[in-house]
């Protein structure tokens, strides 16, 4: 799952976590039985249990020690790394080394998997902190970027120190091509539930351009993370979020002429919900995936058919090279794309003749039971108190013939579902929004509406309407 809790450090050069972090760290460990430390210095043996030991320290000091800490380096079993990340409270990656060190040495360990499903809060320092990045610069190696662990999407740079004129410029050069943090030391990025919290002073850089983080800054930050939160329910996601209904399909796979011989792509396909009718066609399906467990639920259903190709990238970021497909669609993903680039390299990337699918779902339930609906919005007036709101409502599915297309087509398909009280909370659950309420209160809340629903015979119906967008590139 993705994590519930993630810090990244740049450095504690006195060896003592400060106040504030400290606060925030007593706040969060409230189950101390076992801290886990990766090594960036895989082969430093003694090195690596005198930083163990040492870093541990830095916890119990503040009174917050855990019962067992140990250190992960070429000494230990895979086989026991493994069970060692799957049962820790806290993993600690280490800096002071390569990080393409550290990254192979997890791979080798049979961790990587281990860290993305753990319960453990994932914490980073220098070296380890750049791996918890989508996309790691290590530019004591090369100014090429090259995969991280992919828990947080912000490349940072540790150490930073406006004296310091040489890892000032390497920076600035970082930042040609990519945003880039600039942590001073006894800085730290905390993130929680899709939200950031800042400690210290950190630099946002971009085309060699440096300020201080602004809150605008975090707020771009936080609905970058937003456009992850599914992937923390890939199994709810997969049962309960709506699929579209086979006439709307089979009149798309028509109209685009999909089947062998084309080439197809899905942007953000979630578990599936809109894949397989177009797989079957037998056309040269691929996608492309932001979340990593979403991915991987991909490739168990759908990996052994020999025309399902999917990677697990930013669509914003990724480099398609040559490229050309004959249809591009998404079902409810393209409105978390700025609408610029979402536009633009979709056309880019379709041959001439090539069609852009967007589809959508509107549903309603008022019309089956009126008195539901009201004792449902009241409780949402009462309850619906989400950490961070959802603000990606503003797509113009219309605006494509701005970049270059046709008119873009709107067409309308119907449905419908019927849920129990408790699958209507199960789906509930799945929206983008009320992922991040709080708890207590998005229990209580969960709880209410259930209550509602079963009041009301235990059914709740929603008509929905599948709203299907069609632009065509010339």
């Amino acid at each position: 799952m993705r994590k519930d809790f993630l810090a990244v450090f740049s450095g504690f050069p006195d060896h003592h976590f400060s106040e504030e972090i400290t606060e925030r760290l007593r706040k969060e460990l409230t189950v101390r039985k076992s801290i886990v430390f990766i090594s960036a210095c895989p082969l430093e043996y003694a090195q690596n249990d005198d930083d163990c030991d040492g870093m541990h320290e830095m916890f119990a000091e503040q009174g917050l020690a855990f019962e067992k800490h140990c250190v992960i380096d070429k000494r230990t079993e895979a086989s026991e790394a493994k069970l060692l990340v799957e049962n820790a409270d806290c993993i600690f990656l280490m800096g002071g080394g390569v990080c393409e060190e550290q990254l192979e040495l997890i791979r080798e360990k049979d961790c990587y998997e281990a860290l993305l499903d753990c319960h453990a809060a994932i914490f980073g320092v220098s070296a380890g902190s750049m791996n918890m990045a989508r996309n790691t610069i290590d530019f004591f190696e090369s100014m090429e970027p090259f995969p991280g662990l992919g828990l947080t999407n912000i490349t940072v740079s540790c150490h930073h120190d406006p004296e310091d004129t040489w890892r000032y410029e390497q920076t600035l050069k970082m930042s040609e091509n990519r945003v880039v943090y600039a942590m001073e030391d006894m800085s730290a990025f905390f993130i929680k539930g899709g939200k950031f919290d800042i400690i210290g002073n950190i630099y946002r850089v971009e085309n060699r351009e440096l300020h201080l983080i602004t809150e605008d800054d975090i707020h771009e930050l936080e609905q970058d993370e937003f456009r992850r939160v599914f992937d923390t329910i890939p199994d709810e996601f997969d049962k309960f979020r709506p699929r579209y209904s086979e006439e709307l399909f089979d009149f798309l796979n028509d109209r685009a002429g999909i089947g062998p011989g084309k080439r197809v792509l899905e942007i953000g396909p979630g578990t599936g919900q809109a894949t397989e009718p177009v797989l079957r066609t037998g056309c040269e399906y691929h996608a492309i995936e932001l979340g990593e467990h979403l991915y991987r639920k991909m490739i168990e259903k759908y990996g052994m058919l020999p025309n399902f190709n999917i990677v697990n990238d930013d669509f914003i970021t990724h480099d398609f090279g040559d490229m050309k497909f004959d249809m591009i669609y998404s079902a409810a993903t393209i409105q978390w794309i700025p609408q610029d680039i979402a536009f633009a390299k979709t056309f880019e990337l379709l041959n001439p003749g090539g069609i852009l699918a967007m589809m959508l779902t509107s549903s309603e339930y008022k019309s089956d039971n009126e008195a539901l609906y009201e004792k449902i919005q009241a409780l949402y007036d009462k309850y619906y108190k989400p950490d961070i709101p959802y603000t990606h409502g503003k797509f113009k599915y219309t605006a494509a013939p701005e970049y270059g297309y046709s008119e873009a087509e709107r067409f309308e398909f119907k449905g419908q579902r019927v849920f129990t009280a408790e699958e209507y909370v199960s789906f509930s659950g799945t929206h983008c929004d009320h992922i991040v309420i709080p708890d207590p209160i998005r229990n209580e809340f969960f709880n209410k509406l259930k209550s509602a629903v079963q009041e009301a015979g235990d059914r709740v119906v929603f008509k929905d309407t599948y709203i299907l967008y069609l632009a065509k590139k010339a």
